[in-house]
């Protein structure tokens, strides 16, 4: 059978191997007056992927096979997401990089909050509280550093989806800027990251205060 070409064309490798005919033409050259291979279904914006998904499986039964789009092309999504982990394991050596900083500003405030520190002993004040004050000051920096920074992507991420700052380098791509998805697993396992490694960057330090607090006895 012939059909005559209306167009061709070239947008992304996942569509570039796909011929659109009439379903007419299609069912004469397969041989298949009633039946079809699959159906794709497009849902709104609104709606959850998951949910959709469960409904139908559980409407047709287990003689259909109902995937969403990351099952059909598992391999591609399986390689993003690689990419994603590595990117994070990145940035986490960063901010392990950057803590150091936070420890070195603290041990400096002991050291030169060392005679406070004596006085604070000598009214009463024990070796916890002692390392406390300086535990929780850490943790203040750190937090308050990692929540200013989770609003700047939130905000960044939220001017990216309305407005398209960036955009894709090249001209075959079906959207024309960087496409971004929030989601709260995300920002959760971001602060999670940074609580951890600044509970041990400011234990660090506050053990550095007592610790100075004895040698100065020592000296007095």
């Amino acid at each position: 059978m012939s059909i005559h070409p209306a167009g061709v064309f070239s947008v992304q490798q996942e569509f570039d191997n796909m011929m659109i005919v009439p379903i007419e033409f299609a069912r004469r050259l397969l041989g298949e007056d009633i039946k079809v291979s699959l159906i794709e279904i497009n849902i709104k914006d609104d709606m959850s992927v998951d949910v959709f998904q469960k409904d139908i499986s559980e409407l047709l039964g287990k003689n259909f096979v109902v995937k969403n789009r990351s099952q059909q092309n598992e391999l591609l999504y399986k390689i993003l997401n690689s990419e994603k982990w590595a990117i994070f394991l990145i940035l986490t050596f960063v901010l392990i990089i950057a803590i150091f900083n936070i420890i070195g500003s603290l041990t400096m405030l002991v050291i030169d909050k060392t005679k406070d520190i004596a006085i604070l002993s000598s009214l009463g004040a024990n070796n916890g509280l002692i390392r406390g004050i300086f535990f929780i000051e850490g943790m203040m920096i750190s937090m308050l550093g990692c929540l200013f920074g989770m609003a700047v992507g939130l905000v960044f991420c939220l001017l990216q989806q309305h407005f398209g700052f960036i955009r894709m380098s090249g001209a075959t791509f079906l959207i024309e800027s960087y496409p971004v998805v929030l989601k709260g697993s995300d920002f959760i396992l971001v602060l999670v990251t940074v609580l951890t490694v600044s509970l041990v960057a400011s234990a660090i330090s506050s053990r550095l205060s007592v610790k100075n607090t004895g040698s100065l006895k020592d000296d007095l």
